[in-house]
Parts: structure tokens; sequence; C-alpha cells
């Protein structure tokens, strides 16, 4: 679990902060109401490419295998990629929480610390309950 406040960056700064650090990972998380949909946006610039911003895209609803993924440059990011907040990657799930590849269930567990893989869960309805109450609660959001 995380013990320390985490630092919140708008679009902006974390390209900001991401051009300033290249290789930094920066997570933005959408998870609204009925909370049973999560999409996932990391904003990177790799250091052989120092001028190009790369923003990334996984979602997918809770307890399905299937998702979706996409890629943007900058210009191309969408709205609400630009309306989130983003934190360092390193920043969660212990220093290496792993947001990409996995079902929207795990990535909530990988970066909540109110989640555990461990506890138990009456249902699926009583996850996505618990998750939106963790993630009002811990991720700064509009």
């Amino acid at each position: 679990m995380i013990d320390h406040k985490i630092q919140f960056f708008s679009f902006d700064e974390a390209v900001q902060a991401a051009r300033s650090d290249p290789g930094t990972e920066l997570v933005g998380i959408k998870f609204d109401e009925p909370f049973s949909y999560l999409g996932v946006y990391i904003i990177q610039i790799y250091a052989d490419e120092p001028d190009n911003v790369n923003v990334s895209y996984e979602g997918g609803a809770l307890f399905d295998p299937l998702g979706e993924e996409d890629f943007f440059d900058l210009e191309d990011a969408p709205a609400e990629a630009k309306k989130l907040f983003y934190a360092r990657r390193t920043d969660l799930g212990r220093g290496h929480a792993n947001v990409m590849g996995l079902t929207s269930e795990f990535v909530l567990q990988e970066v909540l610390p109110g989640l555990s893989e461990d506890a138990k869960y009456r249902d699926q309805a009583h996850f996505m309950q618990v998750a939106g109450a963790e993630f009002r609660a811990y991720w700064r959001h509009a």
C-alpha cells in the first residue's frame, strides 16, 4: 500500500513532466459512475524520440476479457484524456503498477491502495461499488 500522498498533474502538466524526464510514464484514469468501465491513458516520451509525446489508451468493461487500445500523438489526444488528472506510474502500486494488458478490475487493484486481490467481495456489483468509492477517495478528479 502506498503511504505517501501522490502528486497529481493536469494533462498539460503531465506532458511537461514527461518532457522533463523522458521515459517517465504518467497515468490518467477515467472511471465514472456506474463504475463499470475503466479507461487508462498513459503519457510518455521515449528517450530516443524526445520531440514526440505519446499518448496511449487501454480501456474495457470490468470483468470482461475484451478491451480496446489506441495510440495518439499529442495533437491527436482525445478531449477525454485532456480532462483527466495524471500520476507518475512509479508512484502507484508500490512503484511498479502494471496498468497495461490487464483486465480493468486488475488494473484498479494495481493502482488503488484500498483494493486488494485478497479481499473478499460479495459479487461483481459489490466490487464495482467498493472500487468506485476507493477511486473517489484516492484519485484526484474534476
